[in-house]
């Protein structure tokens, strides 16, 4: 049995809950940082390519209850926002059940009525974290010399935070104690949204069984013509049954939905010998596909089958199951991972984590349906300054090793393995 478990947005939550306190899983927004005595420096997360600042993209609870070190453990997700690089970065950051900023029970009691006052009432939680830049979310070393109660990494977020509005809050700050009061933020004038940051979304999550796996790697020398072909595992007594009902699916060469009641529709069937189909590549491989069998010369399912990218055949079926996916975990070793292409693919063996020398196993994938709930589909007409996936598989220590001291200059998070994967054009 494998099991998986799939993230799913939701709009309808308490912002409240998407902050440190609260352990959440989430997209976009300002990172809720789990280490809030070692928070990352914005010069810590720069993109390689074009050297500007990366903008916070998803995060992942994941805890290691076994692990004293890694009893609270947090995978963050951040890309550099112009398209043009493709730039992705994963860190992870973990704590012990005994810290500086958390009761030892707390993601038990996190949804109890009086877990809000824990952190007014006993300041030993608070008094050691650090400060997060209003803009940006990153380490802050000043606050606005105005009201004194938000704080800043640099003057040029500082700046930016004024035009979106904290100009207009600046003068009710000073009269509001925004520790006592959970709804000063109501108060308040609204900003304007930030372009650095990304929507703000919960993650709620489902485990389910696997049942459907992906074909077994096809033996070039095998004989071609032998009637049977490979065919996805499915147990049709479960709620994966493939029932090819009119609500099927399918995916554009860019990820986009394609409603369509079996694979192949996009092929148009063919007269007698002649083959007619909007898609020149797949034309060029049927006929190499005929060429080398010696079948006739027609399109059926066994065909174009044979013909079709496997790994995304696989990756269609599995997302139309649940299409509002965007993250799926497992790290049972006999998860098939999720690829939109049989080509470039993960590279074999994945590199060792560069903290310890162990090996890095496979944790998460970041679906493309995230895209659309960040109104970035490739449909729209403003999808030129949009980021862009196929698919982002994150491999990590296998033994979430120990992050270096607060004391040594190193970083106080450790960068694992994020892979990204895009749809073969």
């Amino acid at each position: 049995m494998v099991d998986v478990v799939l993230g799913f947005t939701e709009q309808g939550f308490d912002k409240s809950q998407l902050t440190s306190n609260y352990f959440p899983t989430k997209v976009g927004g300002k990172p809720a940082w789990l280490d809030l005595g070692n928070i990352p420096k914005k010069e810590e997360l720069i993109c390689e390519k074009c050297s500007k600042q990366m903008s916070f993209l998803m995060q992942i609870y994941a805890p290691i209850d076994e692990k004293e070190e890694s009893f609270h453990r947090m995978i963050h997700i951040f890309c550099c926002k112009d398209p043009r690089c493709g730039y992705y970065i994963a860190i992870r950051t973990q704590l012990p059940q005994v810290n500086d900023f958390y009761p030892t029970d707390a993601d038990e009691r996190k949804y109890d009525e009086d877990y809000k006052d824990i952190y007014k009432k006993q300041p030993q939680y608070t008094k050691n974290r650090q400060n997060i830049c209003e803009y940006c979310g990153c380490f802050a070393k000043s606050n606005c010399s105005g009201c004194k109660k938000v704080h800043y990494c640099s003057k040029e977020h500082q700046q930016l935070d004024w035009q979106l509005g904290h100009s207009e809050q600046c003068k009710l700050l000073k009269d509001i104690n925004i520790v006592d009061d959970d709804d000063y933020d109501k108060k308040l004038p609204r900003k304007r949204v930030s372009e650095f940051l990304f929507k703000e979304l919960d993650i709620i999550t489902e485990t389910q069984e696997l049942k459907e796996f992906p074909p077994p790697p096809t033996n070039k020398d095998e004989n071609e013509n032998d009637n049977t072909i490979d065919k996805l595992k499915i147990d049709s007594d479960d709620e994966y049954e493939d029932d090819n009902d009119e609500d099927d699916i399918d995916l554009d060469e860019n990820g986009n939905a394609v409603y369509k009641n079996e694979i192949g529709k996009e092929l148009i069937p063919a007269n007698g010998s002649e083959t007619t189909t909007n898609d020149p590549e797949a034309i060029s491989k049927f006929e190499d596909y005929v060429s080398e069998t010696g079948k006739k010369a027609e399109f059926n399912e066994e065909t174009f089958t044979k013909i079709k990218d496997k790994s995304l055949i696989y990756f269609k079926r599995i997302v139309e199951k649940d299409q509002d996916q965007i993250l799926r975990y497992s790290k049972d070793s006999n998860y098939p991972i999720l690829w939109v292409s049989d080509t470039d693919q993960a590279p074999s063996p994945i590199p060792p984590c560069s903290n310890c020398g162990s090996n890095r196993k496979f944790e998460f994938q970041i679906l493309p349906q995230l895209l659309y709930f960040l109104d970035m589909d490739s449909s729209l007409a403003n999808n030129s300054s949009d980021i862009d996936f196929g698919i982002l598989s994150i491999y990590t220590c296998e033994s979430s090793c120990q992050i270096k001291s607060t004391n040594s200059s190193s970083p106080s998070f450790v960068k694992e393995l994020i892979f990204k994967q895009d749809f073969k054009k």
